[in-house]
């Protein structure tokens, strides 16, 4: 019994460093993961509201933290409804400016901007919609205050990252009356387990439920709660049109799970192609007028 009781303490002892270093390796591959996902990297403003014949001014609004985000501000006709387009995760403004041709046409006062983590110049990390929701609310004030623009009627579109910060906020904003949200979903649990199927093929449930532990450890001081799930009751009454792609599957199912939970005002486009960087051609046209119809219709 004794021989057979040191065979298996040098067993063990042999097995556990392979084992902690196996443990490490795959915990520092994941942490690689969540770091990539959270860096999405520098995307080209390829061009500006110049190009479309746009008048525009750079300007700047605050962070929760305090950090100026820089925004394009394209004013419209005066006492005009103001709508903020937030391109989504991967995006630069510059993909929202064929959007913004059509609005301005139709006379609202435009605010545009770009996710954390995204854009040509990143700002810090993407929080995959823990702290944007914050920056959001930021957005509307800063466009409630310009004197152009109609601070009781407001609309948002957003991709995304872009769509959880609308919707929260609406949630929030009552003057904000009505929200397109392509590619909605309701946590960043959500929409880190997509990009994880999206960007690696990972499908894997331990392999989430780790990258969603170190995902929570990095922002642990964030102020931000994880687990936040859309307050949907806060937004039955608001006019909303969901949309969703047939090139982002797992998204588009989150996106129909949350507008069969709205009631009443809604509405539901499928489109080919959901907006992407560099959208182009026909579907992007198609796009376009589809949404800027919907701003004309439930916000003049």
């Amino acid at each position: 019994m004794a021989a057979r009781a040191r065979y298996q303490e040098r067993s063990f002892r042999m097995i556990l460093p392979g084992a902690i270093l196996l443990l490490a390796a795959v915990v520092i591959i994941l942490s690689i993961m969540v770091y990539k996902i959270s860096h999405p990297g520098k995307v080209a403003e390829t061009v500006n509201p110049s190009y479309y014949l746009l008048p525009s001014m750079d300007v700047h609004f605050t962070s929760i933290e305090g950090e100026p985000i820089p925004a394009w501000w394209i004013p419209g006709l005066k006492g005009a409804p103001g709508i903020i387009l937030a391109p989504g995760y991967g995006m630069s403004r510059s993909d929202a400016l064929s959007l913004a041709t059509l609005l301005h046409e139709a006379g609202f006062n435009l605010l545009v901007y770009e996710q954390r983590g995204c854009g040509a110049s990143p700002r810090g990390a993407s929080t995959l919609g823990l702290q944007e929701p914050g920056d959001m609310l930021q957005a509307v004030r800063f466009m409630q205050e310009r004197p152009e623009s109609n601070r009781n009627r407001l609309g948002i579109w957003g991709v995304d990252v872009g769509a959880l910060s609308a919707l929260h906020t609406a949630a929030a904003v009552d003057e904000v009356r009505a929200i397109v949200a392509d590619s909605a979903f309701e946590s960043p649990s959500d929409f880190l387990d997509c990009t994880i199927a999206e960007e690696f093929g990972l499908k894997n449930r331990l392999a989430q439920f780790c990258c969603h532990q170190i995902f929570k450890i990095a922002h642990l001081f964030s102020g931000a709660s994880y687990s936040t799930r859309l307050p949907l009751d806060a937004i039955s009454g608001r006019m909303i049109l969901f949309i969703k792609g047939d090139n982002r599957k797992g998204l588009g199912d989150l996106t129909t799970a949350i507008y069969d939970r709205i009631q009443p005002q809604k509405e539901m486009i499928s489109f080919r192609t959901s907006r992407v960087h560099l959208m182009s051609g026909d579907d992007l046209r198609s796009y376009d007028r589809q949404v800027a119809g919907f701003f004309k219709m439930n916000l003049r």
